[in-house]
């Protein structure tokens, strides 16, 4: 009889409150430029949207509709988006909740939240880019996700002592941040919190944080300075290295311009280092793991010193790089790096955002280009392919923006996708016959691309060439294929086609004032003069001849 009592008792309470429910009713309710949601059975109202171009806007505590009169309690979700003439906005303290995106966008250089608010939305103020002070009450326990994403004016904040969690992204993007405190009360940092904070110079993790999210410093390009409570449980930043380690796995998470290594660290977690200002590093013979892309984007990297003992990693011929031992991959390198010819391949990521790289001599003994390998060089104005490689694979040269020609060695068999996407310089390319991959986006956005040699008999289809203006350009294909080239796409897009002529010379229109500018052998060497057999000639104007002597 209990059970049943029981149930009967459950069942009229979910009736009773699926009644309530159903008695509540949202209004949608316009007046003038704001339009709210009405909730009938609290009496509240959230402000939906604004649809005026104001640059100063007051919110009423309060709207009144057929004589039933409503509380303002929150903004709504993206009710201010790009609201680009908003300068400044009054909140009354009716407001508790500010929704995700509610002012992303908009054109505000200040704001003061009520100390009504007790949670700031996800991309609140995401790309408030004009914003330059804002004060948080200490009624806020959280900023949310990407809160603060992209407010590139943001010098300074306070984060009140109730906050307790910094979300994914809060501060990503705010490149003039120059400081800032993170208060005891607070536990976590989400993945990416401080991440393209450009002007940030220090930072230091008070004992209460337990949590760090991935990647919450990388590309903190003027930070120098980084100090753990030492009475935090997790994190240390030991023998005073400007750097945060986890304590019990010894690996270093975090690390900026002035760290050095301490010998008791066996890794490095994946982007350590990516986007700072490091000019050196010694790697000490402890270290047998490095993290994916741990160096890259450290464009002011000169040296790099592998301690001779160490028994996976190697720094041979004074190379300036880190080369695995076993497998002889160059696994990262800087701008003075001399890479080895023992080394048979670069891996993913080697120079990747090596900005300052203007040339790299690749020996013969490379068998391929890892993944990103060369991404946003964008100093490398050129590059000899050796005729070992048989692979460039994904985004390989990528946002190489002074990449003016590459000449494909016809040993390579694979272009991985977007190898050369956005190399917004290239001129001139030959695609050898030999390649029976071409990867999709291959040459996307190739702005100033003029002329391009296809050797492959048979024309492959795909999305090789979008935002890339083709129609403007002069493509050379094999005779024997070139019906075929005009009747498939993308290929049929090129303003001209023409043939190969039969001597493997592409009859190449130049403004008949082009110069020999450099001639190579067929293993990709510079050599004086064109030799007996097959020499690759470059032309001034950036186009490339065959010549059989």
């Amino acid at each position: 009889m209990k059970r049943i009592f029981t149930l009967r008792f459950m069942l009229i309470s979910l009736f009773a409150a699926m009644g309530m429910a159903m008695n509540a009713e949202v209004i949608e309710y316009t007046d003038g430029d704001f339009k709210y949601s009405l909730e009938t059975e609290t009496k509240t109202a959230a402000l939906s949207k604004y649809s005026g171009s104001a640059t100063e806007v007051t919110i009423p505590e309060s709207v009144t509709h057929d004589d039933v009169t409503y509380s303002v309690t929150s903004l709504g979700e993206s009710c201010f988006y790009y609201c680009t003439s908003l300068t400044s906005i009054t909140i009354p303290s009716s407001v508790t909740s500010l929704e995700d995106y509610c002012f992303s966008g908009s054109s505000l250089t200040s704001i003061d939240i009520p100390s009504s608010m007790t949670s700031l939305g996800d991309g609140c103020f995401s790309a408030c880019r004009a914003i330059i002070s804002i004060d948080i009450p200490s009624s806020v326990t959280s900023l949310g996700d990407y809160c603060f994403d992209g407010c590139k004016s943001l010098t300074s904040i306070d984060i009140p002592s109730s906050v307790t969690s910094l979300g994914d992204g809060c501060f990503y993007g705010c490149t003039s941040l120059t400081s800032v405190t993170i208060p005891s009360s607070v536990t976590s940092l989400g993945g990416y919190c401080f991440s393209y904070c450009l002007a940030l110079t220090s930072v230091t993790i008070p004992s209460s944080v337990t949590s760090l999210g991935n990647y919450c410093f990388c590309d903190c390009s003027a930070l120098t300075s980084i100090i753990v409570d030492e009475n935090n449980p997790v994190y240390d930043s030991r023998e005073n290295c400007n750097a945060i380690i986890e304590t019990e796995s010894n690996t270093m998470i975090a690390g900026c311009a002035s760290t050095v290594i301490p010998s008791s660290v066996t890794s490095l977690e994946d982007y350590c280092f990516s986007g700072s200002s490091l000019t050196s590093i010694d790697i000490p013979s402890s270290m047998t793991s490095l993290g994916d892309g741990c160096f890259s984007a450290c464009s002011s990297l000169t040296s790099i010193i592998v301690d001779e003992n160490n028994p996976v990693y190697d720094s041979r011929e004074n190379c300036n790089a880190i080369i695995e031992s076993a497998s002889n991959n160059m696994i990262y390198g800087c701008k003075n790096t001399i890479i080895p010819s023992s080394v048979t391949s670069l891996g993913d990521r080697c120079f990747s955002g090596c900005s300052s790289l203007t040339s790299v001599d690749i020996p013969s003994s490379v068998t391929s280009l890892g993944e990103r390998s060369f991404e946003s060089c964008t100093s490398l104005t050129s590059i000899d392919i050796p005729y070992s490689v048989i692979s460039l694979e994904r985004y390989c040269f990528s946002g190489c923006s002074s990449l003016t020609s590459v000449d494909i060695p016809s040993s390579v068999t694979r272009l991985g996708e977007r190898c050369f996407y956005d190399c917004s310089s290239l001129t001139s390319v030959t695609i050898p016959s030999s390649v029976t991959r071409l990867g999709g986006g291959c040459f996307n956005r190739c702005k100033s691309i003029k002329t391009m040699t296809c050797e492959i008999p048979t024309a492959k289809k795909g999305y090789f060439f979008s935002d890339t203006p083709i129609e403007q350009a002069t493509l050379y294909v094999p005779e024997s294929s070139l019906d075929s080239y005009k009747a498939t796409s993308p290929w049929s897009s090129f303003g001209t086609i023409l043939p190969i002529s039969s001597d493997g010379i592409g009859e190449i229109a130049t403004d008949g004032e082009a110069g020999i500018d450099a001639i190579y052998n067929l293993e990709g060497k510079r050599c004086n003069g064109t030799n007996r057999g097959l020499s690759i000639i470059r032309m001034s104007d950036g186009t490339t001849r065959k010549v059989l002597k």
